[in-house]
């Protein structure tokens, strides 16, 4: 099988000091998250997602219980979400610039890709003209992120309800990764699936908390789908790990203190990030989110940040080749490692910004 362009993307930054490729919080370290060893469970029944898990997951998006589907982080919920829902040949629109694995799962599932565009010039929001243009009576299915990776820009509630009736007019689902979505704070409004049942949200602890490890993901959608999607999980893994289960759920009685963490780190890093941005208006142009781990610069004088990313790696500072999100005049930049390792690494970024326009 091919290899993704997402796993190439890990490899090309792999083992950078300076990160500024990073799509997730710093990542926890074993004293930021409490627990006992009570708090571990070896073995357990969750061969329907782990109970008390999925009830967590419910009361903190305030939906029950039989809307949840426990997944091995947001990426498998995405790829569950297709599985369930595409037949071969059957028509998908997906966001562009896009996360990789959304066109990957889609391809590999043998459905007919279609994209809708988020401009640069647009703020990278939607534009319903163009989503009403290209939605047919084959639409199965609208996949989108929100906030949007690489950009960071959010959609507001109210075109997503648009969204969802435009999907209605000939039975499609939208799916919205919401992965993001909790760096939002207090902005954050309710998730995709109060907007109706055709909406699915996806997201994971991941991103916004730091926990990646313990590859705990979820699927909030209505219930006859929910269980659907559990029966197509049977086919790739049957049960999760009960360490991992029982781990995230002695997590999520400590989610706001871990997005508090989140909040700390960021805050001091969004203000280098404004501050960078506004001080190299002269070499980019730029998109900045009130809230966001990334953003999606693009040259003003050149056409491929290949050369700049290459030139980084001499400082042992990695950024994302616009390539890797379909646009190679873009580069994604993320900010949200230890903040002096960000603003040692945003030096190297303007002095070889610098150097690029001086050769």
């Amino acid at each position: 099988m091919k290899q993704s362009v997402y796993m190439t993307w890990a490899k090309h930054h792999a083992g950078a000091k300076y990160n500024l490729a990073n799509s997730g919080i710093l990542g926890c370290e074993s004293g930021e998250l409490t627990f006992t060893l009570n708090d571990v469970m070896l073995n357990g029944p969750n061969h329907e997602g782990f109970a008390p898990l999925k009830e967590a997951i419910a009361r903190r998006y305030g939906v029950n219980a039989d809307n949840v589907v426990i997944s091995q982080g947001t990426s498998m919920a995405n790829f569950l979400t297709m599985a369930t829902l595409l037949e071969r040949d059957d028509e998908v629109l997906i966001e562009q610039p896009a996360y990789d694995p959304f066109l990957a799962a889609a391809s590999y599932l043998g459905a007919n890709v279609k994209r809708v565009v988020r401009r640069f010039e647009n703020g990278y929001q939607l534009d319903l003209n163009e989503l009403k243009n290209l939605i047919s009576t084959r639409t199965k299915l609208i996949v989108l992120s929100n906030p949007h990776n690489p950009s960071g820009v959010n959609i507001n509630t109210e075109t997503l309800a648009q969204v969802g009736d435009l999907a209605a007019t000939v039975g499609a689902s939208v799916l919205v990764d919401e992965v993001y979505r909790d760096i939002l704070f207090e902005d954050a409004e309710p998730v995709a699936l109060h907007l109706g049942d055709h909406f699915i949200t996806t997201s994971s602890l991941t991103k916004a908390y730091g926990l990646s490890g313990l590859r705990c993901g979820w699927i909030l959608c209505e219930p006859e789908l929910a269980e659907r999607m559990r029966r197509m999980n049977d086919l790739f893994g049957a049960v999760g790990s009960m360490p991992s289960d029982s781990l995230a759920l002695a997590a999520f009685r400590q989610l706001d203190s871990l997005l508090e963490r989140t909040r700390t780190i960021m805050e001091p890093n969004q203000y280098l990030i404004r501050n960078f941005l506004q001080a190299h208006e002269e070499f980019l142009d730029y998109v900045l989110p009130k809230h966001s781990m990334t953003v999606f610069p693009r040259l003003k004088h050149f056409d491929d940040s290949e050369p700049l990313h290459n030139l980084l790696r001499r400082y042992e500072t990695s950024i994302v080749p616009g390539k890797f999100f379909e646009d190679a005049r873009h580069f994604r930049l993320g900010f949200a490692v230890k903040t002096a390792d960000v603003e040692t690494g945003l030096g190297f970024l303007s002095n070889t910004l610098h150097q690029l326009h001086e050769q």
